[in-house]
């Protein structure tokens, strides 16, 4: 009996979405290896055990790869994190829990690095800048409740809430500054101490 259409179409999703999981994880590898700009797809092809054109086939640039990358990686993030938040009853007890994953997101280093570089990729691209932007756009909205109101409870009015999510933005870029920086002045800011530095940074600059 021939299989039917479901269960090819379910076949076919499966081995679409293993060849996508790949992919990234070939693509995180080159990128952070060699940089965005001068990554070549051709090497995320070879590492990943597939053609140029079979790159070609899921994502229609290196810069949508990497867009796709990026979506994925933090989505995963947040997704953890968001269910670690969840599962905390005791809405007061989540801003701490949040400051220190904020804090611990220093020791990727490498991703931190290439992230801030392909910002300033797309600062002077429009097209790229809009499609980061929307992917930031959705991230505090994914996954059911709004992100600000499973972090501090939905008792806040429209005037903190907008502050709130402008320091949190804030943090984001700190967070990529202090990695960079780290670069060049390791003995001023050694890896071991960023950690708690950003825990002091996000202490300082959010309140609710």
């Amino acid at each position: 009996m021939p299989p039917s259409p479901g269960k090819t179409t379910n076949k076919h999703h499966a081995r679409t979405e293993e060849t996508q999981q790949k992919i990234l994880k070939a693509a995180e590898a080159t990128f952070s290896e060699h940089g965005f700009e001068k990554a070549q797809l051709e090497q995320v092809a070879a590492r990943a055990g597939y053609t140029r054109g079979a790159i070609y086939a899921h994502y229609a640039s290196k810069e949508d790869l990497f867009l796709a990358l990026v979506e994925h990686r933090v989505f995963t993030k947040f997704a953890a994190i968001r269910q670690t938040l969840e599962a905390e009853a005791d809405v007061g007890k989540r801003p701490a829990m949040f400051r220190h994953w904020i804090a611990a997101q220093s020791s990727d280093q490498a991703w931190g690095t290439l992230t801030l570089e392909f910002k300033l990729y797309a600062l002077r691209r429009p097209e790229s800048r809009e499609k980061l932007q929307r992917m930031y756009d959705l991230l505090f909205k994914s996954s059911g409740k709004d992100f600000i109101e499973l972090l501090f409870g939905d008792h806040l009015d429209k005037a903190t809430r907008a502050a709130i999510e402008r320091r949190l933005a804030v943090m984001g870029a700190i967070l990529s500054a202090v990695i960079l920086e780290s670069h060049f002045r390791p003995k001023l800011l050694p890896k071991p101490r960023l950690k708690e530095l950003l825990d002091e940074l996000y202490e300082a600059l959010i309140h609710a």
